[in-house]
């Protein structure tokens, strides 16, 4: 409820003027809620945009999915770097994917910004090499094996990390 600044007695609200001593009320003023300020974990992920967003965790999921079970035959299975051991390429090109993905949402620097190419291309280079190396250890199954669950996730990663740069490249070639 309001109040009167000079004799401290109570109004009603809506009151210009104090009854007692004739004193001025001034409206209640209400603070304004403070605005909910994002996290530090929030305004990383703002930091990085829709592409990295995508080709970060389904890098980081291909990277997990070359130690699964990639055939299997019978009651035994076999992950892919053990069949392919080429394969440890894509190992170390998804681990610096993820360490470039990491280090631009924590705002440490810009790995592509030291070189030739560009962020873009760097990075379609990088999931095109991924997404071909995992595509040709798919179709290059041992002989009298089947596929196991493992193949199929990576297989699923690489193409999804390399959509978001691999696919305004080809758009753009096919306008040509």
């Amino acid at each position: 409820m309001p109040a009167c600044s000079r004799c401290l007695i109570e109004v009603l609200p809506g009151t210009a003027v104090c009854p007692k001593c004739g004193a001025a009320i001034r409206p209640h003023v209400m603070p304004r809620p403070a605005p909910k300020r994002a996290g530090k974990s929030r305004q990383r992920l703002n930091a990085l945009n829709a592409k990295d967003r995508v080709a970060g965790p389904a890098t980081l999921a291909l990277l997990v999915s070359f130690w699964l079970p990639w055939y299997h035959i019978g009651p035994f299975s076999a992950d892919g770097l053990s069949v392919h051991g080429w394969l440890f390429i894509a190992v170390l090109n998804s681990i610096v994917l993820v360490l470039y993905v990491l280090i631009t949402a924590f705002g440490v620097g810009d790995l592509a910004g030291l070189g030739r190419m560009s962020k873009d291309q760097l990075l379609v280079l990088m999931t095109g090499v991924n997404a071909a190396l995992v595509v040709l250890g798919f179709l290059l199954k041992p002989a009298g094996s089947n596929w196991s669950w493992g193949a199929f996730l990576a297989l699923a990663a690489a193409i999804v990390a390399f959509l978001p740069f691999g696919l305004p490249l080809i758009q753009a070639q096919r306008r040509r």
